[in-house]
């Protein structure tokens, strides 16, 4: 296939500098736009896709490194890469155009060799950006082929289990190992709808929208569904009685979906007839909540990696949490994404066991 024309965009208030810069990439065979304002610039960026962006600094209004950061906190012109072009020498600038976002500096007088070598740098980023991205396209489809297939087949075993199950006169032991099956089942649909939404968050094809959400109201409905679950193995599920109503910043699906896998993870953690406490706090305009199980405690080497997808076979074997992987990854990235934070504390402080997992949000008024 045919390599596509590089696009390059000029952005210099000063005409004579851009007609400058213009000249020298003219000889490289790409295609030129030109903007003389930040605000214009990044109007270009969006509408050309350009595979490197020449920005000046020094620019009335809106200068060159808050175009950048701009560039680079959407995510359609995130990946362009930034070369600034300035005559500025002194280390506080170029070290907040690196914090912006920018790959490289050509300074002013420009010498058309490093102007040269610094474009073509650029456009060989871009691209390798380009086919990154389009891999990700690739593995979401086929992640959403597999989820898609996985869900049609369980469903058949879950209908033909629940059916079973349905029937008084099936044998005392036959009616476990169908259980066993109807169960196993629900897990691995879980298991495979957890993987398509770490996908979606992965690429940011999630859909997130913020609003107080009631936490107090929120944590009864999740609980409310456990309480069975929880009662199989006669464990008891005491959640915070609170004196007054407390909100949080946050997308109520992807919070809800937070505390469901924390509640599951404590679950299947906690020790039978065992304990699982969920507690809520506010402090300094921020909301607090813990989900704490009284099982083994996880080392602390792995407070940090049982979030990361890498460490998941290493967490697996060094703490026998098998099957809270995903979910807690989901978490990880659901917070995240939620602007709050998640994090361990095992053993759970002033005792020697349990684990507790602690998230937390801004705080709001409902």
């Amino acid at each position: 296939m045919k390599a596509m024309t590089p696009k390059v965009l000029i952005v210099d208030d000063e005409p004579e500098n851009a007609r400058v810069l213009e000249a020298m990439v003219t000889p490289l065979s790409v295609e030129i736009y030109t903007a003389s304002s930040g605000s214009q610039a990044l109007e270009m960026a969006a509408k050309v896709s350009p595979d490197v962006i020449l920005l000046d600094i020094m620019m009335p209004g809106m200068d060159g490194i808050e175009v950048c950061r701009r560039l680079k906190k959407d995510r359609s012109t995130r990946n362009i890469p930034v070369v600034f072009v300035t005559a500025l020498t002194d280390v506080q600038n170029h070290a907040a155009a690196v914090e912006a976002g920018g790959i490289g500096f050509v300074t002013k007088p420009v010498q058309h060799i490093v102007l040269e070598a610094s474009i073509k740098s650029a456009v060989r980023m871009k691209r390798l950006s380009d086919e990154v991205d389009e891999l990700m396209r690739q593995r979401a489809s086929i992640t959403r082929m597999f989820v898609h297939d996985v869900n049609n087949l369980l469903n058949v075993s879950l209908g033909h289990a629940q059916l079973m199950l349905l029937d008084d006169n099936l044998p005392p032991s036959l009616r476990e190992d169908v259980a066993a099956i109807e169960k196993s089942s629900r897990d691995i649909r879980e298991m495979a709808l957890g993987l398509q939404d770490v996908e979606k968050l992965d690429s940011g094809t999630m859909p997130i929208s913020l609003e107080a959400v009631n936490l107090r109201e929120l944590a009864e409905q999740r609980v409310n569904n456990f309480i069975s679950e929880a009662a199989e193995r006669d464990m008891k599920i005491e959640l915070d009685k609170l004196a007054e109503e407390v909100a949080v910043q946050a997308d109520r699906s992807l919070l809800s979906r937070v505390l469901d896998n924390l509640i599951m993870n404590a679950i299947r953690f906690c020790s039978d007839k065992g304990l699982i406490e969920i507690s809520i706090s506010e402090k300094e305009n921020m909301v607090k909540v813990g989900v704490t199980d009284d099982g083994e405690p996880i080392p602390k080497a792995f407070h940090t990696r049982i979030f990361e997808k890498s460490a998941q076979m290493e967490v697996r074997q060094a703490t026998g949490r098998r099957g809270a992987g995903l979910g807690l990854i989901f978490c990880k990235m659901a917070m995240d994404a939620m602007g709050g934070t998640i994090w361990i504390e095992s053993p759970v402080p002033g005792r020697q066991d349990g684990t507790r997992f602690v998230v937390r949000l801004p705080a709001a008024q409902i």
